[in-house]
């Protein structure tokens, strides 16, 4: 895959200045952020298209001050190390060939995002695992893995403790934390974008945690659960007006270790991992060609401290509180905000 490749890691590295962004926010964001990547993206590979979507997805090369460069949308490192070359010529020629950015960023303020401070903030990883019998192309789709991030306020990470500090001692997670953790993040996303599991998909959701071992303040614990997820997806696909429908679950168990620091109020060591066969396919995730039922993990582990560590769970892009006046950027799609959305009867 193109990111991983490192004659794109190498010139990425050394003659421009990365920026990773959701591209589906800025389509839509009514601000100077959104209004400069859309003078970009008006110029690039997506420019002007309506049909099969509007989607501006891809990687843009272009000026510090919004002038276009050049811009692809591919997984293939030598198609983008081509416009990445391409990119760079047109710079050092001076030939940009487009105007400026209306806007800047300089004064840019950004949103809050609702990052949990004290909270617990979960790298997710998912991929598919080993099969008997692979019949997969001998392509990306065989190491195919993706990317997530899983926020808890600090009240819920708590209840992931129990009570009573005696080694045996146990508890079950809140019906809301559990439901938000199979509806949000035991999603099919190895290879794309699946929208959110609806509230009636849980057939059960269960997560308990058992003390085993005190150490003065640290609480080690061990994680047990079973999720088990079933939805008809149906979407109508734009480029040919047919309508899709596949049975879709996920059939998890949930296995874990863990460690909860009393005084500081906080988890200080994290692994969650859900295995179990998935089957069928969303509209985004790229898996008409290999509906299952086959085996699929998702990990859990505490993210670190850097900036791409604060990274919004996916679907926060189009699950966030109702915008108010002064937040134009953020998308009024539902009503409840992710912390509260598993909590729907």
């Amino acid at each position: 895959l193109a990111f991983s490749d490192p004659a794109i890691i190498r010139l990425t590295s050394e003659a421009f200045i990365p920026v990773a962004e959701n591209s589906s926010g800025l389509e839509r964001q009514r601000d100077d952020k959104g209004e400069f990547f859309r003078h970009i993206a008006e110029r690039g590979h997506y420019g002007g298209r309506t049909f099969p979507t509007a989607s501006r997805q891809g990687q843009y090369a272009f000026t510090a001050d919004g002038r276009f460069l050049a811009s692809i949308n591919t997984r293939d490192p030598r198609e983008m190390e081509d416009m990445l070359r391409t990119a760079l010529a047109r710079w050092r020629d001076g030939d940009a060939g487009t105007a400026p950015a209306p806007v800047g960023l300089a004064d840019e303020n950004p949103l809050p995002s609702g990052y949990p401070e004290d909270g617990l903030v979960l790298r997710v990883a998912a991929r598919d695992l080993p099969r008997e019998v692979d019949t997969r192309p001998d392509d990306w789709r065989t190491v195919a893995w993706y990317l997530d991030y899983a926020w808890f306020l600090q009240e819920e990470a708590r209840t992931l403790v129990p009570g009573p500090r005696a080694i045996g001692a146990r508890s079950s997670t809140p019906r809301g934390v559990a439901h938000r953790l199979a509806r949000f993040h035991l999603r099919d996303f190895v290879r794309g974008e699946p929208f959110v599991w609806p509230v009636e998909a849980v057939q059960e959701a269960t997560l308990t945690s058992e003390i085993t071992g005190i150490e003065g303040p640290l609480v080690r614990l061990t994680l047990r659960g079973t999720m088990t997820l079933r939805h008809e997806a149906r979407w109508v696909r734009p480029e040919d007006g047919e309508e899709r429908h596949y049975d879709s679950g996920y059939d998890a168990t949930l296995f874990g270790e863990a460690a909860w620091d009393d005084e500081r109020q906080t988890f200080v060591a994290f692994d969650l991992v859900a295995t179990g066969d998935r089957h069928g396919a969303n509209q985004y995730n790229n898996r008409e060609d290999d509906l299952g039922p086959e085996p699929m993990g998702i990990g859990f582990t505490l993210a670190g401290e850097t900036p791409a560590d604060r990274t919004p769970p996916h679907l926060l892009r189009n699950w966030r509180r109702d915008a108010h006046d002064g937040d134009a950027g953020l998308a009024a799609v539902r009503r409840q905000p992710y912390f509260q959305a598993s909590e729907t009867p």
